[in-house]
């Protein structure tokens, strides 16, 4: 028995049956990625506040498998092909910038050769790369995501892209740092027809649109003012920060491709007052505005009353309440909390009228 092993006794888990931890039939789990990603996220959270020299910060925080779904040869059935494993960053630690475009927290699947997927499927992929500017700024930078944009090159195509996370709150950053960038995807970008798309379960598509996916990046550590110029540099350099965002991020300026000492000094300098200690987490705008409203005490009590609903209208019952507490919430694929919540008291009143009158379980 290890030395220690006193420590743990009498800590135990329990996990109600039917909870998100542990489903039972008839629950869906097509996504159930999703759910240790998050569980991941609270651990790694609960333990860097008594030890935050260990702990990263939070990951990128989803995983996605770009398929296409086309019409067979036959004219009826439906062929399936697995485009790419999308891939989020790492989160940065002590020391240490996050892995790019590699999470490995549950998986470490390969990508495709991009010409095999274009001599398999009728697609055609216009861009796979690393997603700039998507790792949390910080003394050490969080991994930045992946992105792909692809066109169909047939018609009755339907693009499946389940898994979709961190579109609305971005991984966290620690001890100064901020978070990574959050989820994208849009529909025919660049042309007259763009949009933003919420989290996609079947998008039925046309010859000639084109997809992009631009997967978030993990939280930085650390002051951004307080990295190195010359990592800095070597990011810009490698097409990971853009040098608007060195400078704007890191207080770096970029000039002719080489750091311009005096007038990064001179702009560090003037951003002084940023330094100053922070708080532990670096949630972002959008979350902290959202915690303002929807706050423990009355999620906790928003999901009491869940668990006393029957299964199958739970969700329903949830959608509602932030409906009425957000209005628009739920179509709103790609708009900032910021610009949903402009009166965070008012919708704090239309959030205590909806939890009063929920209907209530037996």
């Amino acid at each position: 028995m290890p030395h220690n092993a006193g420590l743990y006794r009498g800590i135990s888990v329990q996990v109600p049956r039917g909870s998100v931890l542990r489903a039972e039939f008839p629950d869906a789990v097509s996504v159930r990625n999703s759910v240790p990603y998050r569980l991941f996220d609270c651990i790694s959270g609960a333990v860097a506040q008594a030890a935050p020299e260990l702990m990263p910060a939070a990951t990128g925080g989803t995983l996605v498998t770009f398929s296409l779904s086309e019409i067979g040869p036959d004219g009826a059935s439906r062929v399936v092909e697995a485009i790419e494993p999308l891939r989020c960053g790492m989160g940065a630690v002590n020391g240490r910038d996050g892995v790019d475009a590699r999470d490995n927290s549950l998986n470490n699947m390969r990508n495709h050769p991009l010409e095999l997927v274009e001599t398999t499927s009728s697609i055609r992929i216009l861009e796979y790369d690393v997603r700039t500017d998507s790792g949390g700024p910080g003394r050490w930078r969080g991994g930045v995501g992946q992105t792909i944009t692809a066109e169909v090159l047939c018609d009755g195509g339907i693009i499946l892209a389940r898994g979709l996370d961190r579109m609305r709150f971005p991984a966290w950053g620690v001890q100064g740092g901020h978070p990574g960038g959050k989820l994208e995807a849009i529909y025919n970008r660049g042309r007259a027809d763009e949009r933003r798309l919420g989290k996609i379960h079947e998008l039925h598509i046309r010859r000639g649109d084109t997809i992009t996916l631009n997967l978030p990046g993990g939280g930085g550590y650390g002051d951004p003012l307080a990295r190195e110029p010359a990592d800095v540099l070597a990011d810009v350099q490698g097409g990971f920060v853009t040098a608007t965002a060195a400078a704007r991020d890191y207080g770096v300026v970029i000039a002719a491709g080489l750091v311009d000492v005096a007038s990064t000094q001179a702009l560090r300098t003037s951003r002084q007052h940023e330094a100053e200690p922070r708080a532990r987490f670096g949630f972002g705008p959008d979350r902290e505005l959202w915690e303002r409203v929807f706050t423990d005490t009355v999620m906790n009590e928003l999901n009491r009353k869940l668990y006393g609903l029957p299964k199958a209208i739970r969700q329903v019952a949830r959608r509602a309440v932030f409906e009425a507490a957000v209005p628009g919430i739920a179509d709103s694929a790609g708009r900032a909390i910021t610009e949903l919540i402009t009166d965070p008291d008012a919708a704090a009143r239309r959030l205590r009228v909806a939890l009063d009158t929920m209907p209530v379980g037996t």
